[in-house]
């Protein structure tokens, strides 16, 4: 899977370098939580990261930091709610997602500089025993990922029905923003997930 993943490095770079755009401008017009729309962004622009690294300013060690306090901020609501479901958990899975990636399961992430030999690319970070876990924990990231996937409601915002051939139509029907972008994140994780399997 890794020539599928180069092939698709820059359109899902890009496209999550503009969800973490669209999240910040939810967060600036505050049209969403501050702590959620801020742990939406901080994740688009990470995987944008992850997926070209080469246009990355931010050091390694910062985007580790990131989602450890991210991590930690949610995993402390999740603690207070005594549940992992809701927005707090998915907050705290994507973080142990991305830090997951971050140390070492991601070939971009696992070896920041210089080239990498193509026939060892895939599982560059993952030689030896600790193949199997990487694969494993790969795995279950993905399917977190395709059970978000299942579970997004078509957020649809409906007009007054109107009638056309005597059956009611629903009009004026738009797509919430937040659902878009969560699609597309969720689609970038799986790619970069399933890469790692």
């Amino acid at each position: 899977m890794g020539p599928l993943i180069d092939w698709l490095d820059v359109p899902l770079g890009l496209a999550c370098l503009l969800v973490g755009a669209g999240y910040l401008a939810m967060l600036v017009g505050r049209r969403a939580p501050v702590p959620s729309a801020a742990a939406h962004a901080v994740m688009g622009f990470g995987m944008a990261a992850m997926f070209l690294p080469t246009f990355d300013p931010v050091p390694h060690a910062v985007w580790i930091a990131v989602f450890v306090v991210a991590g930690a901020w949610f995993g402390a609501e999740v603690l207070r709610a005594g549940r992992l479901a809701g927005t707090p958990g998915s907050h705290v899975v994507g973080a142990a997602a991305m830090l997951f990636m971050l140390l070492g399961g991601h070939e971009h992430a696992a070896i920041p500089v210089g080239p990498v030999d193509p026939e060892h690319a895939h599982h560059a970070a993952s030689d030896g025993s600790g193949g199997l876990l990487v694969t494993v924990l790969a795995l279950a990231f993905a399917a977190w990922y395709v059970t978000v996937l299942v579970r997004l409601p078509a957020h649809r915002r409906v007009g007054a029905p109107a009638v056309e051939g005597g059956a009611p139509v629903l009009v004026a029907t738009r797509i919430d923003a937040h659902v878009v972008m969560s699609v597309a994140m969720s689609v970038a994780m799986l790619v970069m997930l399933l890469g790692m399997a």
